[in-house]
């Protein structure tokens, strides 16, 4: 228990000094107080502090330098993806975010749709046919945030039917931010029917067995997704 306890101490300094980043309290490039003064800020002990320092240097957003300070290191030296992506939500526009979310999305998910054309099992397909079911169903109700969950389960489902077990994991860290992106798209009817369009096509062709078709389908709706991105949000 007192060890569960520590933690959740660590875990709250942390954040609070990421807040702090992100606000501009702490500035990136300069160094944070003196580990007395860092310490009473965050009203913890020195070892909580020290605790805080010691996560969020391994994760690349501090630098300690001995003798000189803890310095804030710049975000494109940050090795932790949960917190670069918990970063950029707070530093740019939902569209330029959505963006990235979708390039990254292009480049592993029009591959993994040629492998789960391949490796696929019925129990795959079912499972993506009752994602996309729930995806209208939820939709039709006007529970946006259900919908959006489903959208993503139907991706993830893709990711497990392709047989890489690298591929889901990757894709983990960014799962927060694609819910939040989903959410924002997901409330315009056209980006709804436009997407039921696409997912329908992909599991068609995965179920067919086409890795071609399979990656062209994904391929599209990548497309789909980044312009749906850039004309509703943007506006």
């Amino acid at each position: 228990m007192l060890h569960v306890m520590a933690q959740d101490l660590v875990a709250g300094a942390v954040e609070r000094i990421l807040e702090a980043i992100a606000s501009g309290t702490f500035s990136i490039g300069e160094s944070l107080p003196a580990e007395v003064a860092l310490a009473q800020w965050l009203d913890v002990s020195r070892p909580t502090m020290r605790g805080a320092v010691r996560t969020l240097a391994e994760r690349g957003v501090l630098e300690v330098r001995h003798g000189l300070g803890t310095f804030v290191a710049e975000p494109s030296q940050w090795r932790d993806l949960g917190t670069l992506i918990w970063w950029l939500s707070r530093t740019i526009s939902s569209v330029e975010l959505g963006t990235y979310l979708s390039q990254v999305r292009r480049m592993l998910e029009v591959g993994a749709a040629g492998l789960a054309a391949q490796h696929r099992s019925e129990g795959d397909i079912a499972a993506m046919k009752g994602y996309l079911a729930e995806f209208s169903a939820k939709a039709e109700d006007g529970d946006l945030e259900s919908a959006g969950i489903a959208d993503i389960c139907f991706h993830n489902q893709i990711f497990q039917a392709s047989g890489n077990p690298f591929l889901r994991v990757i894709m983990q860290p960014l799962e927060s931010a694609l819910v939040q992106s989903r959410q924002e798209t997901t409330k315009f009817a056209q980006v709804r029917a436009r997407a039921t369009t696409h997912h329908e096509a992909i599991l068609a062709a995965i179920g067919e067995g086409d890795p071609e078709k399979a990656k062209a389908a994904m391929r599209a709706h990548m497309t789909q997704t980044a312009e749906d991105i850039e004309a509703y949000l943007g506006a």
